[in-house]
């Protein structure tokens, strides 16, 4: 099933509670695309099961 990128908001939206005026979903559109950009190269990553999990983050 495909959504119009509308009503995928909207669905988000709803289901977090949340109130997004119309004049802001293209600045929401934007950002889910870019989450995805960065989800589908985190998946693309294969790791080893040997690796040692980060304790501290330090940018």
């Amino acid at each position: 099933m495909s959504l119009s990128e509308d009503t995928e908001i909207k669905i988000l939206v709803a289901a977090n509670r949340l109130v997004i005026p119309a004049e802001f979903h293209e600045g929401v559109r934007m950002n889910l695309d870019l989450l995805r950009s960065y989800a589908t190269l985190i998946e693309g990553m294969e790791l080893s099961d040997r690796l040692e999990p980060a304790f501290e983050y330090e940018p």
